[in-house]
């Protein structure tokens, strides 16, 4: 019972410290990886913000004798403007999402490296 004992505190131990390395490891994959997307891209490499997206207004009602939805040019550029910068802080905050993650990974992994590190 006892030599059952010692092997599972033996591996339970091990087991940790590979996770650790693991978890720190991806952690900081994914925290350098973001904070570079973020330092180097104005916005995500592939936006797909397009005037045919804003040449039309859904939103707005349409007098009974005419269907015209369809914006002014002014209008499409405001519109523009707008989407594009939605989408620059979509991209931001994502990024920055992608950071604290991989933070918190970095922590928990070094939480359990030093937690289960072999002590001679």
């Amino acid at each position: 019972m006892t030599d059952k004992k010692h092997w599972i505190s033996k591996l339970v131990p091990a087991l940790a410290f590979a996770a650790g390395i693991i978890i720190a490891s991806v952690g900081g994959i994914m925290t350098i990886s973001s904070s570079m997307k973020l330092a180097l891209f104005e916005s995500e490499p592939y936006s797909y913000v397009t005037k045919e997206q804003c040449r039309f207004d859904y939103n707005k009602t349409a007098s009974p004798d005419s269907l015209n939805y369809e914006r002014t040019q002014k209008e499409i550029d405001e519109c523009l403007l707008e989407r594009k910068q939605e989408e620059l802080e979509r991209f931001q905050n994502n990024q920055k999402e992608n950071i604290v993650d991989g933070v918190s990974a970095l922590v928990v992994g070094g939480v359990l490296l030093l937690a289960f590190r072999r002590r001679k």
